[in-house]
């Protein structure tokens, strides 16, 4: 899979959806968290890598724009697009489609700051993580 195709697969469950019948906004941001992972995994790289590294990403921005609901039992594709921004920063966009119609669910544009595990300060982006995700 060529690098800046990521994707992951998620099944909305009854316990996600709201009294409106479709997924609670808050929930897609679980999802998104979900994705991520599928995303690290997909690449080689697991969360003991950041205790390796002794830095990991923290989220620091989040805008998503709802385009259609999600419903109970419905499948959704996840596109990933890891996106570098500086030598601390980089960015996220999940674009989330229904499979049986390929209807846009969701945009999620994500923020993300790499910080150090001992101090909670900025630092730079491990090299291992930006070329996984070819970004480097």
């Amino acid at each position: 899979m060529p690098l800046n195709q990521l994707t992951s697969i998620i099944h909305v469950a009854s316990c996600e959806v709201d009294s409106f019948s479709h997924v609670n906004n808050a929930v897609y941001l679980q999802y998104c968290e979900r994705a991520r992972n599928d995303y690290m995994l997909q690449r080689g790289l697991k969360f003991d890598d950041f205790q390796e590294w002794g830095a990991g990403p923290v989220l620091v921005q989040a805008q998503l724009n709802y385009r259609r609901p999600a419903r109970v039992d419905d499948e959704l594709c996840v596109h990933g697009e890891i996106r570098g921004q500086s030598r601390t920063r980089f960015q996220i966009v999940h674009r989330f489609e229904r499979t049986f119609d390929q209807s846009e669910i969701c945009i999620a544009e994500l923020g993300f700051a790499f910080v150090s595990l001992t101090s909670g300060r900025p630092c730079r982006i491990p090299d291992q993580f930006l070329r996984a995700f070819g970004v480097l």
